[in-house]
């Protein structure tokens, strides 16, 4: 291996390359956008709690589509919500949130059960 293969190796990841790399699903996501409502053009009557209008086919799917994302992001911050709030109770009652985890590179002893003195398997 080259030195400046070794360099790019030991290269730290920045937020800025993490976004240049969300940008490219990003785009790709955006042309088939485009594309979507490029082949879906023709109007349709939408009718929703007495309310009738008259919308292109394309828009009324992408509306349901951020609603139905909307409805689960209240979901699902409404569950991380109560679990931080479970959290901060526990901290609050000097109990850890969770079960201490001992450091990876520290190995265990495992103790059995019997005679200690005993040495045969």
């Amino acid at each position: 291996m080259s030195r400046s293969d070794d360099h790019l190796a030991r290269a730290q990841r920045t937020r800025t390359g993490r976004v240049w790399a969300a940008l490219v699903p990003a785009l790709v996501f955006l042309v088939l956008l485009i594309v979507f409502i490029g082949e879906n053009g023709q109007h349709v009557d939408v009718k929703f709690f007495g309310a009738t209008g008259n919308i292109s086919l394309a828009l009324a799917l992408l509306i349901a589509a951020v609603a139905g994302a909307v409805v689960v992001l209240l979901i699902g911050g409404a569950r991380i919500l109560q679990l931080r709030l479970a959290a901060w109770r526990h901290q609050r009652a000097g109990q850890p949130a969770s079960a201490p985890v001992a450091p990876a590179d520290e190995s265990q002893a495992v103790e059995t059960q019997g005679d200690p003195h005993q040495t045969g398997p």
